[in-house]
Protein backbone atom coordinates (compact mmCIF):
# COMPACT_ATOMS: atom_id res chain seq x y z
CA UNK A 1 0.00 0.00 0.00
CA UNK A 2 1.37 3.42 -1.00
CA UNK A 3 1.80 6.19 1.83
CA UNK A 4 0.30 9.17 0.98
CA UNK A 5 2.24 12.51 -0.22
CA UNK A 6 1.10 14.43 2.73
CA UNK A 7 1.55 11.87 5.31
CA UNK A 8 5.21 11.89 4.14
CA UNK A 9 5.42 15.53 4.25
CA UNK A 10 4.27 15.28 7.75
CA UNK A 11 7.16 13.06 8.38
CA UNK A 12 9.69 15.25 7.24
CA UNK A 13 8.88 18.24 8.66
CA UNK A 14 9.32 16.35 12.00
CA UNK A 15 11.93 14.41 11.63
CA UNK A 16 14.54 16.96 10.03
CA UNK A 17 15.37 19.14 12.99
CA UNK A 18 13.91 21.86 15.49
CA UNK A 19 13.57 25.44 13.95
CA UNK A 20 11.99 26.88 16.78
CA UNK A 21 14.61 26.36 19.34
CA UNK A 22 15.42 29.59 21.08
CA UNK A 23 18.07 31.37 18.98
CA UNK A 24 18.28 34.28 21.57
CA UNK A 25 17.61 34.79 25.14
CA UNK A 26 14.08 37.01 24.01
CA UNK A 27 12.46 33.79 22.53
CA UNK A 28 13.19 31.46 25.74
CA UNK A 29 9.51 30.97 27.95
CA UNK A 30 9.85 32.28 31.36
CA UNK A 31 7.70 30.32 33.40
CA UNK A 32 7.22 33.72 35.51
CA UNK A 33 8.01 37.24 35.35
CA UNK A 34 10.15 37.60 37.89
CA UNK A 35 12.70 34.68 36.18
CA UNK A 36 12.95 37.21 33.01
CA UNK A 37 13.73 39.99 35.01
CA UNK A 38 16.18 37.97 37.12
CA UNK A 39 17.94 37.39 34.03
CA UNK A 40 17.81 40.82 32.20
CA UNK A 41 19.27 42.09 35.35
CA UNK A 42 21.99 39.59 35.15
CA UNK A 43 23.10 40.45 31.64
CA UNK A 44 22.42 43.94 31.67
CA UNK A 45 24.99 44.56 34.93
CA UNK A 46 22.10 45.63 36.89
CA UNK A 47 22.96 42.02 39.14
CA UNK A 48 26.76 42.39 39.50
CA UNK A 49 28.91 39.08 38.97
CA UNK A 50 30.67 38.03 41.02
CA UNK A 51 29.61 40.09 43.60
CA UNK A 52 29.29 39.98 47.40
CA UNK A 53 30.01 36.56 47.49
CA UNK A 54 27.73 35.14 44.87
CA UNK A 55 29.72 34.09 41.41
CA UNK A 56 26.80 31.43 40.01
CA UNK A 57 23.33 31.15 38.49
CA UNK A 58 21.69 28.34 39.26
CA UNK A 59 18.94 27.97 36.46
CA UNK A 60 16.51 25.12 38.07
CA UNK A 61 13.35 23.45 37.39
CA UNK A 62 11.82 20.36 35.30
CA UNK A 63 12.86 18.97 32.70
CA UNK A 64 12.61 20.44 28.91
CA UNK A 65 12.72 24.11 29.91
CA UNK A 66 15.50 25.16 28.35
CA UNK A 67 17.88 25.55 30.86
CA UNK A 68 20.82 24.30 29.38
CA UNK A 69 19.95 26.36 25.70
CA UNK A 70 19.33 29.48 28.31
CA UNK A 71 23.26 28.72 30.25
CA UNK A 72 25.06 28.43 26.98
CA UNK A 73 23.60 31.90 26.00
CA UNK A 74 24.63 33.91 29.23
CA UNK A 75 27.90 33.76 28.97
CA UNK A 76 28.42 35.79 25.97
CA UNK A 77 25.51 37.93 26.74
CA UNK A 78 26.79 38.75 30.28
CA UNK A 79 30.66 39.67 28.69
CA UNK A 80 28.62 42.18 26.38
CA UNK A 81 26.79 43.80 29.01
CA UNK A 82 30.11 44.29 31.07
CA UNK A 83 32.15 45.31 28.06
CA UNK A 84 30.26 45.91 25.35
CA UNK A 85 32.52 43.26 23.59
CA UNK A 86 31.86 39.15 22.70
CA UNK A 87 33.32 37.15 24.24
CA UNK A 88 37.22 36.36 22.99
CA UNK A 89 37.92 33.19 25.55
CA UNK A 90 34.74 30.55 24.76
CA UNK A 91 32.68 29.57 27.64
CA UNK A 92 33.84 26.14 29.09
CA UNK A 93 31.08 23.49 29.85
CA UNK A 94 31.05 20.70 31.94
CA UNK A 95 28.60 18.06 31.42
CA UNK A 96 28.65 16.50 35.60
CA UNK A 97 28.29 13.25 35.02
CA UNK A 98 26.91 10.60 37.55
CA UNK A 99 29.05 10.19 40.50
CA UNK A 100 31.89 12.98 39.97
CA UNK A 101 33.58 13.56 42.26
CA UNK A 102 35.62 16.76 44.20
CA UNK A 103 39.12 15.94 42.70
CA UNK A 104 37.49 15.83 39.43
CA UNK A 105 35.52 18.66 39.61
CA UNK A 106 38.80 21.27 40.91
CA UNK A 107 40.91 19.49 38.86
CA UNK A 108 38.77 20.84 35.98
CA UNK A 109 37.96 23.99 37.14
CA UNK A 110 41.52 24.92 38.96
CA UNK A 111 42.75 24.11 35.49
CA UNK A 112 40.78 26.55 34.11
CA UNK A 113 40.88 29.37 36.26
CA UNK A 114 44.74 29.46 36.96
CA UNK A 115 44.57 30.55 33.53
CA UNK A 116 44.97 34.10 32.49
CA UNK A 117 41.71 35.31 30.60
CA UNK A 118 41.46 36.95 27.16
CA UNK A 119 38.07 38.22 27.50
CA UNK A 120 37.88 41.99 28.31
CA UNK A 121 36.41 41.80 31.83
CA UNK A 122 39.19 39.05 32.81
CA UNK A 123 36.86 36.59 33.52
CA UNK A 124 36.27 33.19 33.18
CA UNK A 125 32.92 31.42 32.37
CA UNK A 126 32.21 28.29 33.00
CA UNK A 127 29.20 25.89 32.72
CA UNK A 128 28.09 23.16 34.55
CA UNK A 129 25.15 21.45 33.34
CA UNK A 130 23.39 18.97 35.53
CA UNK A 131 25.14 19.81 38.65
CA UNK A 132 23.17 17.25 40.78
CA UNK A 133 24.82 14.94 39.51
CA UNK A 134 27.77 15.46 41.44
CA UNK A 135 28.56 13.49 44.71
CA UNK A 136 27.70 15.57 47.95
CA UNK A 137 31.99 16.09 48.13
CA UNK A 138 31.96 17.39 44.71
CA UNK A 139 29.56 19.90 45.98
CA UNK A 140 31.06 20.62 48.38
CA UNK A 141 34.36 21.48 46.49
CA UNK A 142 32.35 23.43 44.06
CA UNK A 143 31.10 25.76 47.07
CA UNK A 144 34.61 26.33 47.92
CA UNK A 145 35.13 27.52 43.82
CA UNK A 146 32.61 29.54 43.95
CA UNK A 147 34.01 31.62 46.63
CA UNK A 148 36.35 32.87 43.39
CA UNK A 149 36.44 36.67 41.70
CA UNK A 150 37.45 35.38 38.53
CA UNK A 151 35.07 33.70 37.14
CA UNK A 152 31.31 33.48 36.27
CA UNK A 153 29.59 30.40 36.85
CA UNK A 154 26.13 29.05 35.57
CA UNK A 155 24.53 26.15 36.60
CA UNK A 156 21.42 24.38 35.75
CA UNK A 157 19.48 21.15 37.73
CA UNK A 158 16.10 19.50 37.53
CA UNK A 159 16.86 18.60 41.43
CA UNK A 160 17.55 21.60 43.29
CA UNK A 161 16.40 19.64 46.81
CA UNK A 162 19.89 17.27 46.31
CA UNK A 163 21.74 20.20 45.80
CA UNK A 164 24.26 21.80 48.76
CA UNK A 165 22.73 24.35 50.93
CA UNK A 166 25.95 26.11 50.98
CA UNK A 167 26.57 25.98 47.19
CA UNK A 168 22.82 27.42 46.76
CA UNK A 169 23.73 30.33 49.25
CA UNK A 170 26.33 31.28 46.58
CA UNK A 171 24.59 31.29 43.48
CA UNK A 172 21.64 33.53 41.93
CA UNK A 173 18.48 31.51 41.88
CA UNK A 174 16.03 31.77 38.81
CA UNK A 175 13.53 29.34 38.54
CA UNK A 176 12.97 27.51 35.23
CA UNK A 177 9.43 25.92 34.73
CA UNK A 178 6.84 25.61 33.02
CA UNK A 179 4.98 28.97 31.83
CA UNK A 180 1.02 29.16 31.29
CA UNK A 181 0.00 26.63 28.26
CA UNK A 182 -1.12 30.21 26.51
CA UNK A 183 2.81 31.22 26.33
CA UNK A 184 3.45 28.70 24.20
CA UNK A 185 0.18 28.92 21.63
CA UNK A 186 2.39 30.56 18.83
CA UNK A 187 5.29 28.24 18.89
CA UNK A 188 3.07 25.50 18.60
CA UNK A 189 0.53 27.15 16.18
CA UNK A 190 3.85 27.21 13.93
CA UNK A 191 4.99 23.64 14.12
CA UNK A 192 1.95 23.02 13.21
CA UNK A 193 1.66 25.22 10.28
CA UNK A 194 4.92 23.83 8.86
CA UNK A 195 2.87 20.80 8.23
CA UNK A 196 0.35 22.42 6.55
CA UNK A 197 -2.24 22.13 9.42
CA UNK A 198 -4.16 24.67 11.13
CA UNK A 199 -5.20 23.61 14.79
CA UNK A 200 -7.49 25.66 17.03
CA UNK A 201 -6.23 26.91 20.51
CA UNK A 202 -8.70 24.43 22.10
CA UNK A 203 -7.12 21.82 20.07
CA UNK A 204 -3.25 22.71 21.24
CA UNK A 205 -3.88 23.88 24.83
CA UNK A 206 -4.29 20.29 26.03
CA UNK A 207 -1.15 19.08 24.14
CA UNK A 208 0.44 22.23 25.50
CA UNK A 209 -0.82 21.31 28.84
CA UNK A 210 0.54 17.30 28.83
CA UNK A 211 4.09 18.87 27.92
CA UNK A 212 4.62 20.69 31.27
CA UNK A 213 7.05 23.19 29.89
CA UNK A 214 9.07 20.61 27.59
CA UNK A 215 9.85 21.63 24.67
CA UNK A 216 11.10 18.71 23.55
CA UNK A 217 7.65 17.31 24.44
CA UNK A 218 5.89 20.06 22.73
CA UNK A 219 7.45 20.10 19.18
CA UNK A 220 7.08 15.79 19.55
CA UNK A 221 2.95 16.07 20.28
CA UNK A 222 2.20 18.95 18.18
CA UNK A 223 3.71 17.18 15.21
CA UNK A 224 1.76 13.77 16.51
CA UNK A 225 -1.48 15.84 16.08
CA UNK A 226 -0.72 17.86 13.11
CA UNK A 227 -0.24 14.43 11.77
CA UNK A 228 -3.16 12.83 12.99
CA UNK A 229 -5.15 15.66 12.06
CA UNK A 230 -4.14 15.99 8.57
CA UNK A 231 -4.79 12.73 7.61
CA UNK A 232 -6.00 9.12 8.40
CA UNK A 233 -2.38 7.17 8.85
CA UNK A 234 -2.25 3.92 6.47
CA UNK A 235 -2.44 1.09 8.94
CA UNK A 236 1.03 -0.58 8.00
CA UNK A 237 2.55 2.95 8.97
CA UNK A 238 4.26 2.61 12.20
CA UNK A 239 5.76 5.96 14.08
Amino acid sequence: MSVPHSYLKGIQMFTKGNNHEPKTIDDIIFGNNESKLRIEDIVSGAEELPYSGKSAILLYGVFGTGKTTLAKMLPNNIEYGKTKEELVWPEEFIACQQGFNGPQVMARIDAILTKSSLNVSGLHYIILDEVDNLTKQAQQSLKSALNTTRGVFILTTNNVSQLDKGMLDRCILVEMNAANPNAYLDIAKSIADEAGVALSNDELLPTIQAANGSFRNLSHNVGRLARRKSQQLPPNVIY
